[in-house]
């Protein structure tokens, strides 16, 4: 009795300390936000359409776009929240830019989807379908609020 109550007061001291333990190990994570943005809108490549571009580098298809708002990509018009791309495909080699392409609707019963190919490097995004290059900046999230452009005067 006596030697069960001892293993049984050991195993539950070896669990505690296991547990403690556990608790008070960091936790490792990334210091960088997990999305790379445009600062602002990059032309891709259907008239005058500018979008602005969210990719996560670690998503393989993790590419999302929506309409700039009021004061550029910092806000949307577009909505309810951004939009995924649709067929996104994303891809690094370590030490190689981002490469990413998504499908994205036209409107048109001539060309209704147009394919959006672009590149990410040191500080820039570019359209490898225009040559348009837009810097980015790293976000945490892609919770981009509403505000509608303002009215041309």
């Amino acid at each position: 009795m006596l030697l069960q109550e001892l293993l049984r007061s050991a195993f539950l001291a070896l669990l505690v300390a296991q547990l403690i333990g556990c608790r008070s190990a960091p936790v490792a994570q990334s210091s960088r936000p997990r999305y790379v943005t445009t600062t602002a809108p990059i032309a891709v490549g259907l008239g005058t359409l500018k979008l602005c571009i969210a990719i996560d580098p670690a998503d393989p298809h993790g590419v999302w776009w929506w309409e700039p708002g009021a004061t550029g990509c910092a806000t949307r018009s577009t909505g309810p929240s951004v939009f995924r791309g649709d067929e996104a495909s994303v891809s690094q080699s370590p030490g190689k830019p981002i490469n990413a392409s998504f499908r994205l609707q036209t409107h048109s019963d001539s060309r209704p989807f147009m394919a959006v190919r672009l590149t990410v490097s040191n500080d820039a995004m570019m359209s490898l379908d225009t040559g348009s290059e837009v810097s980015v900046e790293r976000r945490g999230d892609l919770d981009i609020p509403e505000m509608a452009p303002r009215a041309r005067q």
